[in-house]
C-alpha cells in the first residue's frame, strides 16, 4: 500500500485535509500539489513495490498484445494504488473504450474525461521530457483510436439501406463526435510544454480532415454551421503554420 510520510518528523500518519497534506504527529502541513508532482510522495514495502511493478508489467503485455480485458483489469488495480500514475489514468479510459458494443456519443465523452484527468497529472510532472513523452504517446493512441473507430462507421454508414433515418443519424453523429475529440484534446494539450502545441497542431489537422468528407452526409442548411466550427480550428492551426489550407469538400450536384 502506498503511503504519505512526514517529510519533517518521518511519520506516517499524513491525512488530506483539503488542498493540504497534514501530519497528524507534528502538524505540519503540505500542498497535495506537491505530492502529485512526485516530491514527497513515498512507498513501503517491498512487497507492494513488488505488486506494483508485477501489475505494470502484466498491463503493458496486455497493450503490446492488445488484449483489451487484461489491460482494462491491471491498470484498473494501477490506479487504486497509484491514483497519480498518467499511464494509468490514461490507459484505463482507453481500455474502456473498447468495452462499448458500438462506441457512441456517451463513450466518447467518457473518454474525453478520463483523458483529461490524465493530462492533468502530466501537467504536474516537473519533468519535461517525461511530459512530452507522455502526451507525445497520448496523441499516437488516440489517432490509432480515432482511425479504427473511424473507418468502421464509416463504412457501416455506406452500407446503410437509404431508408434506414435513425441508424442514418447515429452514424454521422458518432463520426462527427470523433472529430470533436481530436479537436477536444488538441485544446486540452497545446500549452502543457513548449512542444506540445505540434500534438495539438496535429490533431486540429487530423480532426478537420476526417470532418471534410462528412459533408455530403450533412443537410445542406447545416453545411454553414460546420464550416463556422472547422474554420475557428482553422485559425488556431494558422497561429502555429500560417501557410496551412483548409480542404475542401467534394462537390456535391455542383453546389459546394
Amino acid at each position: 500500500m502506498n503511503e504519505l510520510m512526514c517529510e519533517m518528523c518521518g511519520s506516517n500518519m499524513v491525512t488530506q485535509e483539503g488542498g493540504f497534506y497534514v501530519c497528524q504527529a507534528c502538524g505540519t502541513k503540505f500542498p497535495v500539489k506537491e505530492y502529485i508532482a512526485g516530491e514527497n510522495y513515498q512507498t513501503f514495502g517491498e512487497e507492494s513495490s513488488q505488486e506494483l511493478g508485477n501489475l505494470y508489467e502484466l498491463a503493458r503485455r496486455a497493450r503490446e498484445v492488445g488484449d483489451t480485458e487484461f489491460g482494462l483489469k491491471y491498470y484498473s488495480e494501477i490506479l487504486i494504488k497509484e491514483p497519480y500514475s498518467w499511464e494509468a489514468q490514461f490507459y484505463v479510459g482507453y481500455f474502456r473504450v473498447f468495452t462499448y458494443d458500438f462506441l457512441d456519443e456517451r463513450g466518447i465523452n467518457d473518454f474525453c474525461s478520463s483523458t483529461a484527468s490524465a493530462v492533468s497529472i502530466v501537467e504536474y510532472l516537473e519533468d519535461v521530457g517525461e511530459k512530452n513523452e507522455a502526451i507525445n504517446l497520448f496523441t499516437d493512441e488516440i489517432f490509432g483510436l480515432v482511425e479504427s473507430f473511424y473507418e468502421a462507421y464509416l463504412e457501416g454508414l455506406e452500407d446503410l439501406p437509404y431508408d434506414d433515418d435513425d441508424s442514418y443519424a447515429w452514424y454521422i453523429n458518432t463520426l462527427l463526435e470523433l472529430c470533436n475529440l481530436l479537436n477536444y484534446y488538441g485544446e486540452l494539450v497545446e500549452n502543457v510544454t513548449d512542444d506540445t502545441y505540434q500534438d495539438a497542431v496535429n490533431s486540429w489537422i487530423y480532426s478537420i480532415d476526417l470532418h471534410t468528407p462528412l459533408y455530403k452526409h450533412i443537410g445542406f442548411l447545416d453545411k454553414w454551421e460546420h464550416d463556422e466550427y472547422i474554420d475557428a480550428y482553422v485559425e488556431k492551426i494558422r497561429q502555429y503554420d500560417p501557410d496551412y489550407e483548409k480542404p475542401k469538400p467534394k462537390k456535391l450536384f455542383g453546389i459546394i
